[in-house]
């Protein structure tokens, strides 16, 4: 059964839904099902569940990279659009639950504290305009709401940010827009924080390795690269999108050696640079695996180790 809301929509929203009619059938999300009426799948639900997980991680990160870095707790989940109705009166919204919009949720901890956003995009487009809309429920959430704004702006001075996620029906799109330099990785996968603090060191020394950035030679360069924190393997692949690294890390685990395939396959298929640069001092035994899967992909692939002394800028 359909709930319906009825709201005050300005002429120019409504005029925006309309126009947008033909090419999308809801515009907006149900801002109050994001916060805190979705039967727990909410923000309200979210913060309830993982507040103390996500305060615990962001000091972790801040103190292991001297403040250097930033980190932000996602959930996406899934709330129902708003069927706008341009001809009632009253301007009655339904709840359109066959036409589902996606919203992120995010934990982050500022400075005064433990800080909880979210958004969405209009039409559930993934480069769609990006939507967030205070609601009187934001007083109902066990965090101080805000816009996701603000939470981007405390991140925009950061080297890099990790992202770790909660489920993996995020957008990337969101980050590349959003974020500097970042990383995305599952949460749970670390089970010991001092890996953190590896991951840390490891990706602040490659930064060291780029004469700068911004530099249009890198716009076609991918980066996969591997480390080791404890007796635990991690690889992570990268992509420059708008002069940043944007990429995801995850644990390798490698039983047999018809595992490395299907490995490496999978991690390629998210790189978009025709130019590959291998980063790391140990690769564990696929070597071999990235120089085939290369030659037969046409990718030009560049071997590089932590001690290297020229820049990526200029690898050949």
């Amino acid at each position: 059964m359909r709930k319906t809301f009825v709201l005050a929509v300005s002429g120019i929203l409504f005029t925006a839904g309309v126009s947008q009619a033909q090419v999308c059938h809801n515009l907006y999300p149900c801002a109050e099902c994001a916060v805190a009426d979705n039967s727990g799948n909410d923000l309200y639900g979210y913060v309830n569940t993982n507040k103390k997980d996500a305060a615990f991680k962001a000091d972790k990160i801040n103190e292991y990279s001297g403040g250097m870095w930033g980190y932000i707790q996602i959930k996406d989940v899934r709330v129902p659009s708003l069927n706008i109705h341009p001809t009632a009166e009253n301007k009655k919204v339904d709840l359109d639950y066959s036409q589902y919009i996606d919203a992120t949720l995010a934990l982050h901890k500022g400075m005064e504290g433990m800080e909880a956003t979210w958004w969405a995009r209009q039409c559930n487009n993934r480069e769609g305009a990006l939507y967030n809309k205070k609601t009187d429920l934001d007083t109902k959430v066990g965090a101080t709401v805000v816009r996701y704004g603000n939470v981007m702006h405390d991140l925009e001075t950061k080297k890099f940010t990790l992202v770790e996620y909660n489920n993996d029906q995020y957008n990337e799109v969101d980050y590349d827009v959003l974020l500097k330099n970042y990383v995305l990785l599952e949460n749970g996968i670390v089970k010991n924080d001092h890996d953190y603090k590896a991951m840390i060191d490891f990706y602040n020394n490659m930064l060291t390795k780029f004469t700068y950035q911004e530099d249009p030679l890198l716009d076609n360069t991918s980066f996969v690269t591997f480390f080791t924190a404890g007796n635990t393997r991690y690889i992570g692949y990268f992509n420059m999108i708008n002069a940043k690294l944007a990429g995801h890390v995850e644990q390798v685990k490698i039983e047999y050696e018809k595992d490395k395939d299907p490995l490496l396959a999978r991690v390629f298929k998210k790189l978009k640079g025709k130019t590959v640069i291998v980063y790391g001092d140990d690769v564990y035994g696929m070597e071999h695996n990235m120089l085939k899967y290369g030659h037969n992909n046409h990718l030009k692939m560049i071997r590089r180790k932590t001690d290297m002394t020229d820049k990526f800028n200029t690898a050949k």
